[in-house]
């Protein structure tokens, strides 16, 4: 058992700060950990509704082990351990010994169990003290003393007010002492009044702190999918035994019926078998995920996390089934379905960890420090940056330095945010700020998704857009160049039509990104013909074009939004162009622009010289 649990708590720690922070654990550490308890119980639990103790338990660890990643994910795998020997007593209390190791060795793989191991949220912990309290609920139904009773309505209270759907596991628990137990009063009555201590201390948080938020409407649910009743067995099923994103999700489904069959079973051996083990666990399997389904009738609640605590319920089936097997001597064919099943079971587990842990496209969130970090490099205090998705992420390691920033702020800042309220902000913005920094991924399903980003093409002009650390990023200038902004000035006349006064090379921002190019021009004339500009990046010879040529980018002015047969001589104008940098190796380039007919194909002099070099540029 040991061994058991040095894996499971090694597991736990792997990897624990590789990924960063996503949105939802910046929040925990902000407002959870990062503020007095009492202003998050008079602000934020009044908007996100957990119980007391979640706001009570993550401040009293911030306080004590600081707000740091590492501090702040330790503490739900630390306390999300104990669901081991929790789940290895249960399986010992209900079967045998062999039951409860089986059953504490998948507790302890358990890819969506050590996913939120690792997640500055309150499921982990939760999970761990749920297991906790069903043993002691075991054991003061076996033992009958008041201090066992006692016991268990001291944990159950703690698990039910850190996350409020321990009370559907209290209830089906409930059921489960009621139909065992009918007649037997005194023992109904002792788990009654424990029930009613742990009910009554969760629903009073409730009713003190978040009851105002959803008598006035102001809580819909967390971001939870539509209620889809089949989804119950064809995608929540097979996300509480092998997690939720690191399996694709083609696989994920394409599991349920197989671990449907398995369980089933394994179900129809226990009752067989061990009537009231069955009949426990048929209650704590079925009816979280009924009562679950009653509520996402009325809130937007309807995902798996809301009832981890299912989950050792499959494994506590799974683990007697395969114990049942395996003990089946008259034939080698039932222990070799033993060794089958389990050893199925571990590999789908290693194949989701695996991805978990080395498989960047399954990592819980993009890389919020690498855009924080590339817009404190890039930005100015006078420009703006909008959150699209208003991920607490962003601003968790945006503000973590010293640095003057341009402030950034949440648009749309709810999905019901009027239209004309939003056009009015960045009307605002785009005559006070020097630029718009638009970053993130919009909310699809808001009502006022896009509105943003479609003023913006509309009324700004776009130059710049990436996606550092994987996430969309775009800036937007005012079509008018400022004074101000031409940073240094060249002197590069083509044929006496146009004058280069300046340019400015943005290095992509991420990998094999796109190089920006920021040229300004000064007419002097107008042309009969509309002219085009190329911006080339010449090196050695490139055997793809057998040629100098590696990557370029060629459009007429503004992309077409001027010409050079009507430009104006008294306007300066900013043109952006981007240039693949993609599939480029390392080595000496340089940078070269011109403009040209491309009627004739003729190029436009730069004195002896048909284009201009802007700069040399050594990629390593």
């Amino acid at each position: 058992m040991i061994v058991i649990v040095t894996v499971g708590f090694v597991l736990r720690l792997f990897h624990l700060t590789l990924v960063p922070l996503r949105g939802d654990e910046a929040f925990s550490v902000q407002y959870w950990a990062g503020q007095p308890l009492s202003v998050s119980l008079a602000k934020t639990a009044t908007i996100e509704p957990h119980p007391l103790l979640t706001y009570a338990i993550f401040r009293g660890w911030g306080l004590i082990a600081g707000t740091s990643e590492l501090a702040m994910r330790f503490l739900p795998a630390l306390i999300g351990l104990l669901g081991i020997p929790a789940i290895f007593a249960i399986g010992k209390r209900l079967g045998n010994k062999q039951i409860g190791l089986v059953a504490a060795l998948l507790f302890a793989l358990h890819p969506f169990e050590i996913w939120h191991a690792q997640d500055v949220r309150n499921y982990a912990i939760w999970a761990g003290m749920s297991l906790i309290a069903l043993w002691l609920g075991l054991r003061a139904l076996d033992k009958q003393r008041n201090r066992d009773w006692l016991l268990y309505a001291v944990v159950a209270s703690v698990a039910a007010n850190i996350f409020y759907m321990e009370l559907l596991t209290i209830a089906a628990f409930g059921i489960y002492v009621l139909i065992t137990y009918w007649g037997k009063w005194k023992t109904i009555f002792l788990w009654s009044v424990a029930a009613a201590i742990a009910g009554g201390l969760s629903i009073a948080s409730f009713v003190i702190f978040q009851l105002p938020l959803f008598m006035h409407g102001g809580y819909p649910g967390s971001v939870g999918g539509a209620l889809n009743i089949s989804e119950m067995w064809t995608h929540f099923l097979p996300v509480l035994n092998f997690g939720e994103i690191t399996l694709p999700l083609e696989t994920l489904d394409g599991l349920w019926s197989v671990i449907a069959i398995v369980l089933l079973s394994g179900l129809v051996v226990l009752w067989l078998k061990q009537r009231r083990m069955a009949l426990w666990l048929t209650l704590l399997a079925l009816l979280p995920p009924i009562f679950l389904t009653v509520l996402s009738t009325r809130l937007s609640v309807f995902a798996p996390r809301y009832i981890l605590s299912v989950a050792p319920a499959f494994l506590l089936i799974f683990a007697s089934l395969i114990v049942f097997l395996y003990q089946q001597k008259r034939s080698i064919i039932a222990p070799l379905g033993a060794v089958i099943l389990l050893s199925g079971w571990l590999v789908i587990s290693g194949a989701s960890l695996r991805n978990y842990y080395f498989d960047p496209a399954y990592a819980k969130t993009k890389n919020w420090p690498v855009l924080a970090h590339y817009l404190q490099q890039n930005s100015q205090p006078d420009d703006v940056i909008i959150q699209s998705a208003a991920d607490s992420a962003f601003g968790y390691y945006y503000h973590q330095n010293q640095m003057v920033e341009a402030p950034d702020v949440a648009l749309p800042a709810t999905p019901t945010q009027p239209t004309a309220d939003i056009r009015t902000v960045l009307e605002k913005y785009s005559q006070q700020k020097t630029a718009i920094w638009q970053v993130g991924q919009e909310f699809s399903e808001w009502p006022n998704a896009g509105i943003v980003k479609g003023w913006l093409d509309e009324h700004m002009q776009l130059v710049l857009s990436g996606a550092p650390g994987g996430l969309n990023m775009l800036e937007y200038k005012n079509w008018q160049v400022a004074t101000d902004e031409i940073a240094h000035t060249t002197s590069a006349t083509f044929a006496n039509v146009v004058n280069l006064i300046s340019y400015k090379i943005l290095p992509p921002s991420e990998p094999n990104g796109n190089m920006t190019v920021w040229l300004y021009w000064k007419p002097l004339t107008t042309t009969g013909t509309p002219l085009k500009v190329f911006v080339h990046l010449l090196g050695a010879t490139n055997p793809a074009t057998n040629s100098p040529l590696w990557t370029q980018d060629d459009r007429f002015p503004q992309n077409g939004r001027i010409s050079s047969q009507n430009w104006s001589t008294a306007e300066t104008y900013r043109d952006v162009y981007t240039v693949p940098m993609s599939g480029v190796p390392n080595g000496q380039y340089t940078l070269e622009v011109g403009l040209y007919d491309p009627t004739t194909n003729t190029r436009l002099k730069v004195g002896a010289a048909d284009s201009y070099i802007l700069q040399t540029i050594e990629l390593k």
